[in-house]
């Protein structure tokens, strides 16, 4: 029988020192995730696809006869992670959550999946998503869409919904995810985790299926922001197979993240407009009450920000047209396998001009450039809600704030949407509940490649608040 671990400490950080100090072995913790997949998975709907079990344990007892004969990697050996299913790994079947690769096999690794596994990651499974994750609300027509844990009538977010709700419900650790528009760090907002998008070219994006290629991110889901340092170490760099990835230096997160002091002072810039524009009143307070209360030694300052009116339809062109390119020969002849939504959006993607395309991608340099103006040498990070309401019922298509309006992907995409424009780090921090007990997140993003400097803050936020305790959904405690 698999040793019980108490649902806080189903965190990398705690895992990891148990397993190098041989408390629990990497045998026991797989058994211990599939033992919450098949009790969890029914009712919350987080995996599409589960690797061989013969596999798995053949690969925990690898890891633990590896630790065992003092041969440890570092902190994600033995630990068992999952994917985004739009992340190929050899073997496994990758649906993209569509009908038209329902039965793909790939036949390789994706450049992280081959940097977690080398890391001694034990591979569990593939997430469930929006279908070709072309979506920002977790509903898939195809797989069933997967099921918030702090109340399973609300949506989990998506793309990555699946991933998100894996590692909240502590089925898993870590979960390997993408950003197109905010499909990490919108899940991780609306179930209580952490979701950490990095530098557009930190991560490479080879063996994943591209949405926007101008737009998509790979990172992470955890339970924390130690956690996500960890995973970031892991698979940052540069990768010939994918001539965005940059030629930088990987920092080690994890130390530095430790090492910087508690009581460093730093400097916060809070937009005046647009992202505080239409807030849901507890998305409100708990933002406030965390800046004025939580942030310690902040000096917080007000910016300006212009262009923000052009945000959403350079964001949307972009998007839209470059999904458009990339289907374009199955929109055209397998059409009536993309679900109705999928198909309404890459038809409009079509009626994008190469001219409209072009000035989009104008706009949203200057847009970067103002961003980086304001991320200035006296400034760390800008800090901003990571959505402007909780999570909304699955029945719910809009939302009213004040007197404003809004399509619930809209409302959603708000805030998140113009850093994957920008290409900028951005982190998704749990800050408080609502009322009715649903998460809330923080937003923290940086100048380029200084993921450091917002995982420090995060971290140790975590610190001075116990947060681990917090954030224990009622499905999966």
């Amino acid at each position: 029988m698999a040793k019980r671990l108490t649902f806080p400490t189903f965190s990398v950080k705690k895992l990891s020192e148990k397993i190098r100090s041989g408390e629990i072995s990497p045998v026991d913790l797989v058994e211990i995730c599939l033992n919450r997949i098949k009790k969890f998975n029914p009712v919350l709907n987080a995996f599409i696809t589960i690797v061989e079990q013969e596999e798995i344990y053949k690969e925990a007892q690898i890891a633990e006869n590896q630790i065992k004969q003092g041969n440890y990697f570092g902190h994600l050996h033995g630990i068992p992670f999952s994917i985004k299913d739009i992340i190929y790994a050899k073997n496994v079947r990758c649906t993209a959550g569509s009908k038209i690769l329902s039965d793909y096999i790939s036949d390789f690794d994706a450049t992280v999946v081959k940097k977690m596994k080398a890391a001694g990651g034990i591979l569990i499974g593939t997430n469930n998503l929006n279908e070709f994750a072309s979506g920002i609300t977790g509903i898939n027509p195809f797989y069933g869409s997967s099921k918030n844990p702090w109340n399973i009538s609300r949506i989990s977010g998506g793309s990555s919904g699946g991933s998100a709700v894996a590692v909240a419900a502590g089925m898993i650790p870590i979960s390997l995810g993408s950003d197109t528009g905010g499909s990490i760090r919108v899940p991780a907002s609306l179930c209580g985790v952490v979701g950490l998008k990095p530098t557009y070219g930190r991560t490479s994006r080879h063996g994943v299926i591209p949405l926007a290629p101008s737009l998509d991110h790979v990172g992470c889901i955890t339970r924390s922001a130690w956690d996500a340092a960890a995973v970031l170490e892991c698979i940052s760099g540069p990768d010939p197979s994918d001539h965005t990835s940059v030629q930088k230096k990987v920092p080690f997160y994890t130390d530095i993240i430790e090492k910087e002091s508690i009581n460093k002072r730093i400097c916060v810039k809070v937009p005046n407009s647009y992202f505080f524009d239409s807030l849901h009143l507890e998305v409100e307070n708990l933002f406030y009450d965390f800046m004025q209360t939580k942030l310690t030694n902040a000096t917080i300052n007000d910016v300006d920000l212009p262009d923000t009116e052009k945000y959403y339809k350079c964001w949307r062109d972009i998007r839209l047209s470059e999904a458009a390119e990339i289907h374009l020969t199955r929109l055209r002849t397998r059409s009536n396998d993309y679900s109705s939504e999928v198909r309404d959006m890459l038809i409009e993607g079509t009626k994008i001009s190469a001219v409209e395309y072009l000035h989009a991608m104008s706009i949203t340099k200057k847009i970067k450039s103002d961003f980086l103006s304001v991320l200035d040498k006296e400034t760390d990070v800008i800090i901003v809600p990571t959505t402007i309401i909780p999570a909304p019922d699955f029945d719910e298509e809009t939302v009213n704030i004040g007197d404003s309006l809004f399509e619930i992907r809209e409302a959603l995409l708000r805030n998140t949407m113009i850093f994957n424009s920008t290409g900028l780090p951005s982190l998704s921090l749990p800050i408080g509940l609502t009322k009715d007990k649903m998460p809330i997140g923080v937003q923290i993003i940086g100048s380029p490649f200084k993921e450091d400097v917002i995982l420090t803050i995060a971290y140790n936020y975590e610190r001075m608040n116990n947060i681990s305790n917090t954030f224990v959904p009622p499905v999966g405690d």
